[in-house]
């Protein structure tokens, strides 16, 4: 008889700041039940970092470029697995929430209260663990 073995969620960052996209990665990395699939600095490495390392989680700067955030979630939401997307505002306007859920995005986290709306959002996207 074996123990059950813990489900790991794996997590891809993709962000222009490099400041941010290193803080957010370290902060995964220690949330037990995750672990860092990889990061991106732009779409283009983005797109490559979905199809490499198939996160079950995305979490995408709706700013980033060179295309814009929004048609990313779309191109990644129309792919066969696409991962759950979070998508990170600078400004988390009621707008830019009713933009990124029409796009196909889970859920919108504003990234001055990151930890607290991946503490809100996490639970709902992955129940039970």
């Amino acid at each position: 008889m074996g123990f059950p073995v813990a489900l790991s969620r794996r997590v891809a960052i993709a962000d222009d700041s490099p400041a941010f996209l290193a803080a957010a990665a370290n902060y995964i990395a220690s949330l037990p039940g995750f672990e860092l699939a990889g990061t991106a600095n732009n779409a283009l490495d983005a797109l490559v970092l979905v199809e490499s390392a198939t996160p079950d989680l995305l979490l995408l700067d709706l700013g980033l470029m060179p295309s814009r955030g929004l048609e990313l979630v779309r191109r990644l939401k129309s792919s066969p697995r696409p991962p759950a997307i979070i998508a990170l505002a600078l400004f988390h306007a009621e707008e830019t929430r009713a933009q990124a859920r029409a796009a196909g995005a889970d859920a919108l986290i504003g990234k001055e209260a990151f930890v607290t709306g991946l503490a809100e959002v996490l639970p709902q996207l992955f129940p039970g663990g």
